[in-house]
């Protein structure tokens, strides 16, 4: 335990970790040992281990309050303010002036929306423990939410003052400063902070962002030069060297300095694949390629020729070469079955094939011999998105940061799918943390804006855009962002120069030539917006893009005619494009031409191998022109190609339910329908309780339809159905309720009729 704590101290925790784990195998009840060898467990960002040696220590120790405490605070950063609540109040009962327990109280009262509660607890813990870093910490951010910077500044100053050597105080009061624009205390701040640290890099990269924010390049390229000096072994430092002069000075620059560091380093393959992916950003594709073939030629089936297979294989899947692509995989996982990296490719592949099923089915089956494998789990999450699995994908991704806390491309990823869902506010918190960890990430930097955007924190969108457009000056996203928070405050002089600045640095944008086009339509230049469209389209002969966003505009101005042209032109750059297939059915139907609306779609079906959307929509279509078989036909159709895809089962059984009666079509409606039973998906359970239902089955469909409910609480199709069911099953009361909710505000969804007349009998006391 002494040499534990010793190795502790000096945070050598691998060290730290093999010394508690001997004293635990001396005595396995030991409630200190188990304590350590959790706070070494955090610090070596193990957080399922931490969990659960916290909690062992709780169960052998109820009275070690640094374990409820800590235990507590890991429920918070995970976003779980309601696991942490039950355990800490208890604790603070017997311990109401407890430092520690009235920070985590306070930090998860913030995510619950009290901070009237947060800020008593806050400001009580301070008062207490001046010194505690933690209680600190969110003090500051509850005063800096108010608006009251001058008094957070001067608390983490105190802070810093009691405990010069604390890092994360003078982060905390770099990013202070940071808000009141003063540039130069801020930078005071990092540079000690790198004298404190010398050996991390992310302290380094802090520095020379917040150099590039004062517009001292200069600077900033000497702090990163440093810091390769300062850690002569460290790939990733090198390589955030070289992104570095390849964004601020030319791609060119980076690409020499990075082939002067192969050169001194010939076999050194992590710097040659650097070099393939610097190629790839800056459109070399062939040079990219042919950096990968020359370590496959040299390295074969080794480790780093099959590696090098796999980066020329996700080059072939961007291009949309799919079976190329699935040679060089297959030829990977022949050598080695378990690749995480090729069956995370083949997941793709099978995503981008519109079948999430095959790549869920997959993924799953790697997962059984890797639980942990990181890369399988955010394919497995991305599948489960696609397969409208929004909340299997989250309990995925949250896998996945247990396994790896560090890891940037989860806590991105988690953090968009947080926003996805609505939950903004948790999403900002996870990227902030992240952006200090990785403070070059262009990526974390991006999602973060958009983070600030939909919890429309437009101030603190505005700074960080600037900072995203300082970390990667050359991207149009940084401008592009900048003039949807700007159009946003409806300032539209700022949007427009911000958005046109985009596309100066890349006219290929789209995202940012649609904004403006939105933007000029909104203010009533739609012929500027035309123009626009048209000089992009004769500037670029072979992009479909903006002559698609050209009869996007006309639809949207309901001049469906006028859309029909430009939309054609797409379609011959890019006749397998999906978008501008449906884009011309919908124009085509705009136009009173239903015929020829249905002749686009199938046009469309046909050149992208019946792409799910184009084929929904035309069954959709049908359906409103009560043509119910040929309805049928799309599907089943469809289905026979790809029998895995939910959506396609699910909708198909649905329109027979719906529309037919006899044994046949609700027989198939059934064996369609029965593997749906076990999603998480709400649309998905009430197709399967429904068809039951219809069945006659009331007691199944009953229990599924309830599950159905739980996971689409707001659905209106699901109340009446639910309501249809609880009449049948004889649960009155529960059965007006959920009619009621399904009809209120008034409702459009087939069957509204007779939810009415079904309601209406209830009420006047009939069976319904």
């Amino acid at each position: 335990m002494e040499r534990g704590q010793e190795y502790f101290a000096a945070e050598n925790f691998e060290k730290a970790r093999v010394e508690f784990r001997n004293a635990l195998q001396v005595d396995p009840k030991d409630a200190q040992a188990m304590f350590m060898s959790a706070q070494v467990a955090e610090k070596l960002g193990n957080v399922a281990d931490a969990v659960r040696l916290y909690q062992s220590t709780i169960e052998a120790d109820p009275q070690d309050v640094r374990a409820v405490a800590a235990l507590g605070r890991m429920y918070v950063f995970a976003g779980a303010p309601e696991r942490a609540l039950p355990l800490v109040e208890p604790a603070l009962v017997e311990h109401p002036d407890d430092a520690d327990l009235l920070t985590v109280r306070g930090a998860a009262r913030v995510q619950q929306k009290d901070r009237e509660g947060a800020l008593a607890d806050a400001e009580h813990a301070v008062k207490l423990a001046p010194a505690n870093e933690n209680a600190t910490a969110l003090l500051a951010s509850l005063y800096r939410q108010a608006g009251e910077n001058g008094r957070a500044i001067e608390l983490v100053k105190e802070a810093v003052n009691r405990v010069p050597s604390s890092v994360d105080m003078r982060l905390v009061l770099a990013n202070l400063y940071l808000t009141v624009g003063d540039q130069g205390l801020a930078d005071e701040q990092l540079r000690e902070i790198v004298k404190l640290k010398p050996k991390e890099l992310r302290y380094r990269q802090q520095l020379a962002l917040s150099y590039m924010r004062a517009k001292k390049t200069d600077e900033a390229e000497k702090t990163l030069r440093e810091a390769v000096d300062a850690l002569p072994e460290s790939v990733e430092t090198k390589l955030t060297y070289v992104e570095f002069l390849a964004s601020q000075g030319s791609p060119e620059r980076g690409q020499k300095a990075l082939e002067d560091f192969i050169a001194r380093e010939p076999r050194n393959y992590e710097l040659r694949f650097g070099l393939g992916a610097l190629q790839q950003r800056n459109n070399q594709v062939d040079a990219a390629l042919a950096t990968y073939g020359k370590i496959l030629e040299e390295d074969g089936d080794g480790v780093q020729g099959l590696a090098a297979r796999l980066r020329i294989a996700a080059i072939h899947v961007a291009a949309k070469r799919f079976d190329e692509a699935a040679t060089l995989v297959a030829r990977v996982l022949q050598e080695n079955p378990r690749d995480s990296d090729a069956l995370i490719l083949r997941g793709n592949i099978a995503l981008e094939r519109q079948d999430p099923a095959s790549a869920i089915a997959d993924l799953r089956a790697v997962l059984r011999d890797k639980p942990g494998a990181v890369g399988i789990l955010r394919t497995l999450a991305r599948a489960h998105v696609a397969n409208n699995e929004l909340a299997l994908a989250e309990e995925t991704l949250r896998s996945a940061r247990e396994s790896a806390p560090a890891d940037v491309d989860v806590r991105i990823e988690l953090a968009q799918l947080l926003n996805r869902s609505g939950r903004a506010e948790q999403a900002v918190a996870l990227l902030e943390e992240t952006v200090n960890a990785a403070p070059t990430n262009v990526t974390a930097r991006e999602v973060l804006v958009r983070g600030y955007i939909a919890s429309r924190d437009f101030d603190a969108a505005r700074r960080a855009a600037e900072d995203l457009k300082l970390t990667a000056p050359t991207l149009a996203v940084g401008p592009y962002l900048a003039g949807l928070i700007a159009h946003g405050q409806k300032r539209y002089d700022d949007a427009q120069r911000e958005l046109e600045k985009a596309l100066q640095l890349q006219p290929t944008a789209m995202d940012a030539l649609t904004a403006l086009t939105r933007l000029e339509v909104e203010r009533g230049r739609t012929s500027s917006a035309v123009a626009r469209l048209n000089a992009a389209a004769e500037a670029d002969a072979q992009n479909p893009m903006p002559r698609n966003t050209l009869g996007e505009l006309y639809l949207t101005i309901r001049e469906p005619a006028k859309a029909v042209e430009p939309l054609q032109q797409a379609l011959k750059i890019a006749p397998t494009w999906w978008v501008a297939h449906r884009n011309l059915a919908q124009a085509r139907l705009g136009a009173g031409d239903q015929e020829g609306a249905i002749a686009a779609y199938e046009a469309g079906i046909q050149a992208t191998d019946h792409h799910v959307t184009l084929v929904t929509d035309l069954a959709l279509l049908y359906e409103r022109l009560n043509r119910i078989d040929d309805a049928v036909r799309q599907y089943e159709d469809l289905h026979e190609r790809n029998p895995k895809l939910d959506l396609v089962a699910n909708n198909l059984a649905m329109l027979l339910v719906t529309y037919r009666k006899d044994q046949a079509s609700l027989d198939r409606a059934r064996d369609l329908s029965a593997p749906l039973g076990n999603s998480r998906v709400g649309a998905y359970l009430d197709t399967h309780g429904w068809v039951r239902f219809k069945r006659g089955e009331i007691n199944q469909a009953l229990p599924v339809l309830e599950r159905a409910a739980a996971e689409a609480p707001d659905s209106k199709v699901v109340r009446f159905h639910l309501g249809m069911v609880q009449s049948k099953a004889g649960q009155r009361e529960q059965a007006i309720s959920n009619l009621e909710k399904a009809l209120d505000g008034g409702a459009g969804f087939t069957g509204a009729e007779e939810a009415r007349i079904t309601l209406a009998a209830l009420k006047g006391g009939g069976a319904g």
